[in-house]
């Protein structure tokens, strides 16, 4: 066996016994061989990886839960125009609490523009 092999970490094989030989130092030479490779194998790994953005990762399983949902409902209601009009109703009884605040929201923005306007002398 030649200098090199041993110096990579290939054991001496005994043609007669059968038997593979290693001295210490090739044995601990071999096993840092292979964890720096090992390791180098991981650093790559992760440095090749790109982890997706977790907003994103939000938003594609709040669209995926809405769409479960629908289809829950399509198949409790037997259609999905059934399972719509539960959908409407209920979007209905929340949105009409906050159909006064808007229409004041936009009352306050219309208040402040025409104040801005005579402000300035623009209007």
């Amino acid at each position: 066996m030649s200098g090199q092999e041993r110096a990579a970490g290939v054991p001496d094989h005994d043609d007669r016994t059968g038997r593979i030989e290693t001295d210490a130092a090739t044995s601990e030479a071999a096993k840092r061989a292979w964890r720096h490779a090992y390791e180098r194998g991981r650093r790559d790994e992760r440095a090749r990886r790109r982890r997706g953005s977790p907003l994103l990762g939000l938003v594609v399983l709040t669209i995926a839960a809405m769409g479960g949902a629908f289809v829950y409902l399509a198949a409790s209601q037997g259609s999905f125009s059934r399972g719509g009009e539960v959908v409407d109703r209920a979007l209905g009884h929340v949105a009409d609490p906050l159909k006064p605040a808007a229409d004041r929201a936009g009352d306050a923005l219309e208040n402040a523009g025409r104040s801005l306007k005579k402000a300035t002398g623009a209007g």
